[in-house]
């Protein structure tokens, strides 16, 4: 099974992908992680992205459909993956749904860890004084939940409008909550699968 985890900045992303990917024994693909990977290694899509990643710029799209595409190719993503970061923009997605269409590998489905605007401020903020993120203040966190619902949230749409099952789930409470939600809504979908 292939498929994508998506929240807003602050709504447990890559902490409920651990523990979704560890219960279906599936890989993890981070875009984050992946294009850190690339950067430090050296290798020529490394040197691509590298200054790229400095700067704080974002990534162009081509530059991350080749990054995916090559990850989804290795063996421990052949039994199923789980993407995180990826797609953020419905062109994104239209290119990913090429890639995985070629494979005969189509998206199984999208998990939408659902958090209110107070509580992503909130995350966000002591995550930023933990981690002593200067850069990390209300107008910065503001501005990326802003830009977060602009592009990201019309990508939700385009699932649903390609019959993909869309699981909303309640993000906030602790981690273990969430995560139990998540596998109750995953039940139906891997009996389905087998």
């Amino acid at each position: 099974m292939l498929g994508i985890i998506f929240g807003p900045p602050g709504s447990g992303k890559g902490t409920q992908a651990e523990l979704i990917t560890d219960a279906l024994g599936t890989a993890h693909i981070s875009t984050g992680d992946l294009l850190r990977a690339e950067a430090e290694a050296g290798s020529p899509l490394g040197r691509e992205v590298a200054p790229l990643l400095k700067a704080g710029h974002l990534v162009p799209d081509e530059l991350i459909e080749r990054v995916v595409e090559q990850r989804l190719r290795e063996k421990d993503a052949a039994s199923g993956a789980l993407l995180d970061g990826y797609p953020r923009t419905v062109p994104q997605a239209r290119a990913l749904d090429m890639v995985l269409d070629a494979s005969g590998r189509p998206t199984a489905f999208v998990i939408f860890l659902n958090v209110d605007h107070g509580t992503l401020t909130k995350r966000l903020l002591q995550r930023a004084a933990k981690q002593h993120r200067a850069d990390d203040n209300r107008e910065s966190i503001a501005e990326r939940l802003a830009e977060y619902r602009d592009l990201t949230t019309p990508v939700l749409d385009y699932y649903r409008g390609e019959g993909v099952p869309v699981l909303e789930i309640d993000g906030s409470g602790s981690v273990e909550d969430v995560h139990e939600r998540i596998v109750e809504a995953l039940r139906p979908l891997r009996t389905e699968a087998r």
